[in-house]
């Protein structure tokens, strides 16, 4: 498996800087997240699967790369990248690789057959589903002519459908000619990472509830963001349902290494769930860029204001947060006159990313490229704050502002 050296080309950072870099952009940072994919996985071969995998890319290199370019590949081979390193990883975390290359050869029409590990009762195979395997370390799975098939004692049964099987969930939606289909993964064992445990199999209902709210968020984005909708359609692949832990706040955050996915509980409204959308995968683009490119000075350890959390973030936490809100600001500014709260949210975030930036301007420990990338961030924010709203509003915006950098003074003694 050979792997591509990748560079960001400057007109695609300056371009990204700004918060939107377009469909292409988001294609260019796929394309580097795939290389990233084959550098961990060749660092982790080492069973059998490797052959499998090998003819897989031989008879299909685009079903190939979709595969290994899952999101949640990416979760698995830094995850048990780490694990190798510490001298924690377990059998099933090698030897997941087998069920990466069983699904591989039956998205490229090539036979074969390998042992794929059980986490938790279930052996998962990635983008397609699960099968119920009890208490059982292993169990064998073959492709044949694209299908997957279990072999057991009693014979050869077909998964999709068979008994026990669990079918990956899908959210898809469809409004102003443009659509998404998302999977909404509740069985993945590498999907953890959040802050907040993963959800467990959702029951039906729920997994309706999360379709009703992802299609009006859909709506409102492809509608008044058309532009955004296009860059999450090109590159945002899978939803992580976490826990409701409080259901009086909602949670939801990205992990670097897994481009294109993130966890969430599920949002309370179509406009929630827009406004997350577009905040964590302002994140995944970052961290994308980032493999790619430095943009702050490692040696910088100071702890800055984040106008979004009173605890103190390093550089690189504060220039993350500016960046995922500049994004959060754009779209409450799209749907002012749509949304009741935007005029509000719209008012309080964008001097939430002026202050942050300013932060980050005058922090003098930014690289030339990281200059650069805060000087489109500044064009984007001062655009913002261009934008007229109701001067009662504004002020409310400076008073809350005011209040948050209060509570940040009080708790660290600043």
């Amino acid at each position: 498996m050979t792997v591509a050296v990748h560079r960001l080309a400057p007109d695609t950072l300056t371009a990204l800087a700004g918060g939107l870099g377009g469909a292409e952009a988001i294609h260019e940072l796929r394309r580097t997240r795939l290389s990233k994919h084959l550098l961990l996985i060749r660092y982790l071969l080492g069973s059998h699967s490797v052959e499998l995998l090998e003819r897989a890319r031989q008879a299909d290199p685009a079903a190939f790369q979709r595969v290994i370019g899952d999101p949640l590949t990416g979760g698995w081979a830094a995850i048990t990248g780490r694990a190798v390193l510490q001298g924690e990883a377990s059998a099933g975390d090698l030897g997941y690789l087998s069920a990466i290359a069983v699904v591989a050869a039956a998205r490229a029409g090539v036979d074969g057959s390998v042992t794929v590990p059980v986490h938790h009762g279930l052996a998962v195979l990635p983008g397609v589903g699960a099968v119920e395997a009890g208490d059982a370390a292993t169990i064998e799975v073959s492709t044949t002519g694209g299908r997957l098939f279990r072999l057991t004692a009693d014979g050869v049964v077909e998964l999709s459908g068979g008994p026990g099987w669990l079918p990956l969930r899908r959210l898809t939606a469809g409004a102003r000619g443009q659509s998404i289909d998302l999977a909404l993964d509740d069985l993945h064992p590498y999907r953890h990472g959040h802050h907040v445990p993963p959800a467990n199999r959702l029951p039906g209902d729920e997994v309706r509830r999360w379709q009703e709210t992802f299609t009006g968020a859909w709506t409102l984005l492809a509608t008044a963001l058309p532009e955004r909708a296009a860059e999450l359609a090109a590159g945002l692949e899978t939803l992580v349902p976490l826990l409701q832990t409080d259901p009086r706040s909602a949670r939801s955050a990205t992990i670097r290494h897994a481009f294109g996915v993130f966890g969430l509980t599920r949002p309370g409204t179509p406009a929630d769930f827009a406004v997350t959308l577009v905040h964590e995968f302002q994140h995944s683009k970052l961290s994308a860029v980032l493999d790619l490119v430095q943009l702050t000075d490692p040696a910088d350890e100071r702890r800055y204001f984040a106008p979004w959390r009173t605890d103190p973030r390093p550089l690189p936490g504060l220039l993350q947060g500016v960046y995922a809100f500049a994004g959060v600001a754009d779209t409450w500014r799209a749907l002012r006159g749509v949304v009741p709260v935007a005029e509000a949210r719209f008012a309080e975030t964008r001097l939430q990313v002026d202050r942050g930036l300013t932060a980050v301007e005058e922090s003098g420990s930014l690289t030339a490229d990281g200059l650069r990338f805060a000087a489109g961030l500044r064009r984007t924010a001062d655009r913002l704050l261009a934008e007229p709203v109701p001067d009662g509003v504004a002020r409310d915006a400076r008073d809350t502002l005011a209040r948050l950098h209060g509570a940040w003074r009080d708790r660290n003694g600043r």
